[in-house]
């Protein structure tokens, strides 16, 4: 696929998050895609990605990656990168890196979030996702 079809897929993907149309959302990925978060061992799998997505949206009902437009998006071959502004508001339980439960806090994040995706056949097959974790957990006073 072309560069342009790419960023465009990228855009339906972040579309799709922000919407929690997990339907749309798992298209866009392959079936053994891989994830790389900070702060966690890579997440293999559509389904297990599915869930982690769920499981965020729980503890961050309103979050939303900004898209309309990236702060940057640009495609090279079968790869995209984009950046944008990454919100949200801690309502529900979340689990933290020492796999504690952490209670909703109440306090919002900012962050700027960039996705670098490698694409193949107008899907993910390896997906990485960079943004300032120390930050965020420090906004959410949890740090």
């Amino acid at each position: 696929m072309s560069d342009q079809e790419n960023m465009k897929l990228m855009k339906t993907l972040d579309d799709a998050w922000n919407s929690q149309d997990w339907d749309t959302f798992s298209k866009r990925h392959a079936d053994d895609v891989t994830v790389r978060w900070p702060g966690q061992p890579p997440t293999k799998g559509i389904a297990a990605h599915r869930k982690e997505g769920e499981y965020f949206f729980n503890a961050f009902p309103d979050n939303c990656v900004s898209n309309n437009p990236y702060k940057i998006l640009f495609g090279r071959d079968d790869w995209t990168c984009s950046i944008a502004e990454f919100t949200g508001t801690h309502k529900g339980l979340m689990e933290g890196l020492d796999g504690n439960m952490i209670p909703a806090t109440n306090k919002t994040f900012k962050v700027d979030f960039c996705t670098v995706a490698h694409w193949k056949h107008g899907r993910i097959v390896e997906e990485n996702l960079f943004y300032d974790l120390v930050g965020m957990m420090r906004q959410l006073g949890l740090m």
